[in-house]
């Protein structure tokens, strides 16, 4: 059996992109693959069972065998104090043994350190299941090397492969020409410098809705994709130009602006949050309508609007056209007949 383990230096970097569409390759090459996630996270309540949210997509959606011992079932902090680490890692070992395929991907925690206090952070999980890991780094900024490395010391041996997520095209060169130099002096290699994609990060209408706990007053049949939201603070005079040049944006507004909401709805906005508890008026509702624009309404003030819409941003799984997406960004950007020697495939 060929393992690979796929561990992320913080939460949202891809990980679960990366393995999902690794997963979906190796199948396709005609390898036997499992999933194992030791320490799921995520719990999905189901009519009869509790899983992982992300086992049970790819159990039902990828048809393939799955495993993941252990559930976050309770606030960590009664889950760190009640639990036995040496039982944990036994259950964790015990089902990972009943996984007889030619390759299994494992993937980590939310980040290499979670569930150091139960003795199972990825370090450690690593070490147990005997397994090289392949490191996944969200390029929120320059100081990642660090981590990086930070990441390269704990793991040692077992770390040597990394692909950097969400890079910024301009930053590119400068990865080539200054972190392979500082990587490989330390032994780590960049399988691949995955871009930045608005899309993978965007929210559905119906996502933003149920994140603020909002109100439709006016909802479309297509749930569009939103890529970025602009806060509607503007004079109606320079409004107009800067709507027109955003591309499939929601507007955050006061819903008493009806001027704004206006634009937005003429410009081609994807969506408008009327917030304050303010419905804009009956006229901008039947435009909004007749153009299929939906509007949502907030109770809470733009502010606060906007803090729980970033919030979701980029924490939605990826999954159908997105997971789509993904793998052909990793297809195009990752060196994978490199990746897969590397674990011995």
């Amino acid at each position: 059996m060929k393992k690979i383990f796929v561990s992320s230096t913080e939460s949202y970097s891809g990980k679960s992109g990366v393995a999902i569409s690794l997963m979906m390759i190796l199948k396709e090459r005609g390898y036997e693959v499992g999933y194992f996630k030791p320490f799921g996270l995520n719990p999905l309540k189901l009519k009869d069972e509790t899983c992982d949210e992300d086992v049970h997509f790819i159990k039902n959606d990828l048809n393939i065998e799955v495993s993941c011992p252990i559930l976050l079932d309770k606030p960590y902090i009664d889950f760190a104090v009640s639990e036995d680490p040496l039982r944990l890692k036994k259950e964790i070992l015990d089902a990972f043994s009943k996984l007889k395929k030619d390759v299994v991907i494992i993937e980590g925690s939310q980040d290499y350190q979670t569930g150091t206090s139960l003795g199972i952070c990825d370090i450690e999980l690593a070490e147990l299941l005997d397994s090289k890991v392949l490191m996944v780094a969200k390029y929120s900024n320059d100081f990642v090397i660090d981590k990086i490395l930070i990441a390269k010391k704990l793991f040692d041996e077992r770390l040597h492969d990394v692909i950097l997520n969400q890079v910024s095209g301009y930053k590119k060169s400068y990865i080539k020409a200054l972190a392979e130099n500082v990587f490989k002096k330390f032994d780590l290699e960049i399988l691949g410098i995955i871009p930045k994609d608005p899309f993978l990060m965007s929210l559905k209408v119906s996502e933003i809705a149920k994140a603020i706990d909002g109100e439709f007053l006016v909802k479309s049949e297509k749930d569009e994709d939103i890529e970025q939201v602009i806060v509607g603070a503007m004079r109606s005079e320079s409004a107009s130009q800067q709507l027109r040049r955003a591309r499939n944006y929601a507007l955050v507004v006061g819903g008493d602006r009806d001027e704004i909401i206006n634009l937005a709805i003429q410009s081609g906005a994807k969506c408008v949050i009327a917030t304050g508890n303010l419905e804009p008026s009956a006229m901008i509702l039947a435009l909004a309508d007749k153009n299929g624009v939906p509007i949502i309404l907030s109770k809470t003030d733009t502010a606060t609007t906007m803090a729980k819409i970033h919030e979701n941003f980029g924490k939605i799984r990826l999954r159908g056209e997105k997971i789509r997406r993904m793998r052909k960004l990793i297809e195009e950007n990752v060196n994978l007949e490199r990746l897969f020697r590397s674990f011995g495939l």
